[in-house]
């Protein structure tokens, strides 16, 4: 009896052990720092998808937070290394879409992660490759909208007003109307049944404060007055009936500005602002808080973890 037991305790230590060895190996505290990449939240994991650190190339990296303890664990990489592309939960699946690669140029290949596989495949193709879009799903359609397929930032054919439809069950692209106002860097979010594109950038305009709406039974989008801040490379995110347009970049540098916008208004109140400013970082709505996560920052790229409360400051 004695020797069984002891067998028991020694099977407990070995197993115990290889879990700790485990943990050790693929569990970390630290995001690997990057900017230019998405987040989506799947299954009550944080996905942390692609981007660029500095170095030569982007990265395939995908990396899952657990939102109670922020903990970060390695996940299977992306099969094509990309920046700056968007990327939406559709199906119970996640969607890349667009993209930048130093090794492939403009990237058209979308691919999707499924936790049934736990493995990305490539399921589609953009029909309009380009870089710096905005995403959403809206209904049983991905809707890609803007973004950026020019040679260099004066490039003014570059800056795209097109915007284009993945309808899920038919599994076939088609064209929307066309943005009033072509742009990169912008944000799109959907609010009951609504696509709002937000800000951006365009050369010889600069940095954009332009809202348009677009309406699914009118196809067509509307320019709306809200009076939000000039800037582009912002995370957005709804929470509380209401859209939050957080961080970014404009003529003065690296902002920390958070607005919170009533879509049904346009009327705008500040929460407290981000504690590090930064530019195409990437945000998620957990509740009444925003999770946002690295992020380029004045001097570097960082791997900035913040909460952020949506409460308005009197």
């Amino acid at each position: 009896m004695k020797t069984k037991n002891a067998r028991r305790i020694l099977r407990f230590i070995f197993h115990l052990l290889s879990f700790i060895f485990f943990v050790a190996c693929f569990s970390r505290s630290e995001l690997t720092p990057r900017r230019a990449f998405t987040v989506a939240q799947l299954d009550h994991r944080i996905y942390a998808i692609g981007g660029w650190n500095g170095q030569a190339t982007q990265l395939n990296v995908v990396e899952t937070l657990d939102p109670q303890t922020l903990q970060v664990q390695s996940a299977p990489t992306l099969n094509i290394a990309r920046s700056q592309h968007a990327s939406v939960v559709a199906d119970n699946a996640i969607w890349v879409v667009g993209g930048w690669s130093a090794e492939r140029g403009l990237v058209s290949a979308v691919e999707i992660f499924s936790p049934q596989t736990n493995s990305w495949r490539i399921a589609t193709h953009l029909p309009t490759p380009r870089r710096e879009p905005a995403a959403a799903l809206l209904g049983r359609r991905i809707i890609v909208a803007g973004g950026f397929d020019g040679v260099n930032d004066g490039d003014l054919d570059g800056y795209l007003d097109v915007v284009e439809a993945y309808d899920l069950d038919a599994q076939q692209w088609h064209t929307l109307a066309r943005l009033r106002a072509p742009r990169r860097g912008l944000t799109m979010i959907a609010f009951e049944n609504l696509l709002y594109a937000i800000g951006g950038y365009v050369a010889g305009d600069g940095y954009l404060n332009t809202v348009e709406r677009y309406d699914p039974d009118q196809e067509a989008w509307q320019t709306l007055d809200w009076k939000i801040t000039p800037r582009t490379w912002t995370a957005t995110v709804v929470a509380e009936n209401s859209i939050l347009i957080l961080g970014g970049f404009n003529r003065t540098g690296f902002l920390g500005l958070v607005e919170r916008v009533d879509p049904r208004t346009g009327k705008i109140c500040n929460p407290a602002p981000l504690r590090v400013p930064r530019s195409w970082f990437a945000a998620i709505s957990t509740g009444n808080r925003v999770l946002t996560l690295g992020g380029e920052e004045a001097g570097r790229i960082g791997n900035t973890i913040e909460w952020i409360a949506v409460e308005c400051v009197k």
